[in-house]
């Protein structure tokens, strides 16, 4: 009749294998992008940086090659950071004040 903990288990692994894809399509998309960044600017620099001609290579080789990289820290950061709070059935955020404390506020 209810939901049982074996119950929610057996339905998470249900759809892990696909999470595991996606998961790892998303990576290696990324890898293939810092890739093409990093390549972009050795053929830059071995091709064009003599002659300092076809700049625009610079920061688009820059882009590539660390746009991944910033977005992968940031995920692994907000996947770290991210906790549950118990809710006690509230939605909103309440300020206490105790009698005999002050409050000041500045704008």
């Amino acid at each position: 009749m209810g939901t049982s903990k074996e119950d929610k288990h057996e339905a998470n692994q249900e759809y892990y294998p696909e999470k595991i894809m996606k998961k790892c399509v998303i990576c290696l998309c990324s890898i293939l992008v810092c890739m093409a960044g990093g390549t972009l600017l050795l053929w830059w620099g071995y091709e064009y940086h003599p002659t300092n001609s076809q700049l625009w290579m610079v920061p688009l080789g820059l882009i590539l090659l660390v746009t991944p990289v910033i977005a992968w820290v940031a995920a692994v950061v907000s996947a770290t950071c991210n906790c549950k709070v118990e809710d006690d059935g509230s939605k909103t955020n309440e300020l206490v004040v105790q009698a005999g404390d002050s409050v000041s506020v500045w704008f």
